[in-house]
């Protein structure tokens, strides 16, 4: 009988499993990343649209509020989970606070930091200025300009 070598099946099975977990490890961090991403969004979308209607009537604005949070929509978020979220207007500054979650699949893996869930905390702030205060901040800006000599006096 003909002697074969086995030594390149037994590679491809230690090698192998490393590959597709690394593959896996990689694709997990990616699709965290991209929650993340859209978290963020969310939370900038509603401070600037919590900025925008600052002006309006403030039992309004916190029925807009509640209802734009509640609104929110957590289907999209591939393995993501929101674990609070939080908006207040205080001295025209509308802020958007909100915390969330991602739990690492594999039980007994605490990867970066002795724990194996994954959190991220996001915040935007906006202050809502009225047109004759933007108007006053920009004549200032191009006094201080000119005054420096980075600004032309000519537009």
């Amino acid at each position: 009988m003909r002697e074969k070598n086995a030594y390149l099946t037994v590679e491809a099975a230690l090698v192998f499993p490393m590959v597709v977990g690394v593959i896996l490890f990689v694709v997990y961090i990616l699709l965290f990343q991209y929650d993340r991403c859209l978290f963020e969004q969310d939370l900038g979308a509603i401070a600037l649209w919590g900025s925008l209607a600052a002006d309006s009537d403030v039992e309004e604005l916190e029925a807009g509020i509640q209802g734009r949070l509640g609104a929110l929509y957590r289907d999209k978020y591939v393995a993501w989970r929101i674990t609070s979220l939080d908006a207040s207007l205080h001295m025209n500054r509308f802020s958007a606070k909100g915390t969330g979650e991602l739990s690492f699949p594999l039980p007994g893996w605490k990867i970066w930091g002795g724990s194996s869930v994954w959190s991220v905390k996001a915040a935007y702030e906006y202050c809502s200025l009225s047109p004759v205060t933007f108007i006053r901040k920009c004549h200032k800006f191009k006094n201080a300009m000119e005054r420096e000599g980075n600004l032309h006096a000519e537009y």
